[in-house]
């Protein structure tokens, strides 16, 4: 029994030199693959079909809780009519886009969507300084505005020019602050710790804060913006902001049709996602002349709207 045990485990010299020979190659592939790693890299993934995958599913859901209506008929699609359905559709007579009623608007042919594209952008700052702005509402076909632009006429007081970047034309809601009579307002965009630390209310806490958060921007456009700076209630900021100065003309701007995605995700008003479809939309335009380009991207919501523009410069 032992015998015939010991028989059957027992090796040739033949037997012995495959298994070292196994061994070996079993070792040498292991070695290869920790090594080989090493000396070789592996390219960084491309995320870029990804991302827009992403975008596209992002700006369907926004548009899908934006419709209110069904779609209309494919025969009278009126945002992208030919002349005669346009001519027919239209009711023309001279106006100034900047003071029309809904009535009016609705008077002149344009349907729902277009009316109220519109009195969004006005209601949220916009106004039309040129014919050609009136163009760059994306619900109004070229053919449209083709048929219109004889029969616009802006008025003069209207064209005067605030900023070229829009800064001046945002609206905040802030709470009423008395302005302290005995104490000289600070600009807050050049204010240092020694001049923070003057205001009562300002510690030494607050005051790094507020330049932390100033770098970060840009520069403070509104008093509201200080809302925004981490632990400063509105009792505090009722106390605090009547002795600030806002001057817009000091903010740090942004190249908006030079800006790629990591510098404008570096502000903190703006995601990747809002990054990436303004990049898209100047990709898409050719370029972006002014804030009413960037106002038809789903993603930029009213308020987010009011809070960037100031930020960006069209040259």
């Amino acid at each position: 029994m032992w015998r015939e045990l010991r028989n059957y485990f027992s090796f040739s010299k033949k037997d012995v030199r495959g298994i070292y020979v196994l061994l070996f190659i079993l070792i040498a592939i292991l070695f290869a693959r920790l090594l080989i790693p090493m000396f070789t890299s592996s390219p960084e993934p491309d995320f870029t079909d990804f991302e827009r995958m992403v975008l596209a599913l992002e700006k369907s859901r926004h548009e899908a809780q934006k419709a209110n209506k069904k779609p209309e008929s494919k025969f009278l699609e009126f945002n992208r009519p030919d002349k005669e359905i346009a001519a027919i559709k239209l009711n023309p007579f001279i106006f100034d886009p900047n003071n029309m009623t809904e009535e009016q608007w609705f008077g002149l042919g344009l349907n729902a969507k277009q009316v109220r594209n519109i009195q969004n952008f006005i209601a949220h700052g916009g106004k039309f300084r040129k014919k050609e702005d009136f163009k760059r509402i994306y619900t109004i076909s070229e053919t449209e505005y083709e048929i219109l632009e004889p029969y616009i006429q802006i008025a003069v007081h209207e064209l005067k020019q605030e900023k070229d970047d829009a800064m001046n034309r945002v609206i905040y809601e802030t709470p009423v602050s008395e302005k302290p009579k005995t104490v000289k307002q600070i600009n807050i965009n050049l204010a240092d710790s020694v001049q923070l630390l003057a205001v009562p209310g300002i510690g030494p806490a607050f005051a790094r804060r507020i330049i932390r958060y100033r770098e970060l921007l840009g520069g403070f456009h509104s008093p509201a913006q200080l809302l925004e700076v981490y632990g400063l209630d509105p009792d505090r900021y009722n106390q605090v902001v009547g002795y600030f100065a806002f001057d817009a003309s000091l903010l740090r701007f942004i190249e908006v049709n030079n800006a790629e995605v990591k510098e404008l995700t570096a502000h903190p008003y703006i995601d990747f996602y809002l990054a990436k479809s303004i990049v898209d939309q100047r990709i898409k335009k050719g370029k972006l002349l002014s804030d009413i380009d960037l106002y038809d991207i789903s993603m930029m919501h009213d308020s987010l709207f009011q809070k960037v523009i100031p930020y960006f410069k069209f040259n």
